[in-house]
């Protein structure tokens, strides 16, 4: 089994990352570090290249190597020592809250650790969220690590 953690593009996911780390170290699981690139994001990038060089060589593939960069760096940036062994870092393009279901599904993780923007409990209830519906969705017990 693995620890899938789900992180965005802001690089604020130090508790997201640090909790599912902790959670990996004690079950003695692989920790799967997960960024997905909205495809809205996808497409911009994509017109902003329309007529360059660059723009042949951008595609879905290449976008998700991105995304696993950025997810990446932002264990290279949250987690001050860790084992490179124990910890994967994926990408996606499209909907997050679709994308994140689709890894829960497909891997079958322990727990998933998502983080909830900071409003109040009760916002989170309220206001629409890729946390929320995944909270609602996932098919594994998920843990919120709050910003």
């Amino acid at each position: 089994m693995t620890i899938l953690t789900a992180v965005g593009q802001e690089l604020e996911s130090n508790e997201i990352l640090e909790l599912g780390y902790e959670l990996a170290t004690a079950y003695d699981e692989q920790l799967r570090v997960l960024h997905v690139i909205p495809k809205e994001d996808f497409n911009e990038h994509k017109a902003a290249l329309e007529g360059t060089p660059a723009s042949e060589s951008f595609t879905i593939s290449r976008e998700e190597q991105s995304a696993a960069e950025i997810a990446r760096q932002a264990v290279h940036e949250s987690l001050d020592e860790y084992d490179s062994d124990r910890v994967e870092t994926q990408g996606r393009i499209g909907d997050p809250t679709d994308k994140i279901l689709a890894e829960v599904d497909r891997t079958d993780p322990r727990y998933l650790v998502i983080g909830g923007k900071g409003k109040s409990p009760v916002g989170k209830v309220i206001f629409g969220s890729t946390a929320q519906s995944v909270l609602l969705n996932a098919s594994c017990p998920v843990v919120l690590a709050s910003r």
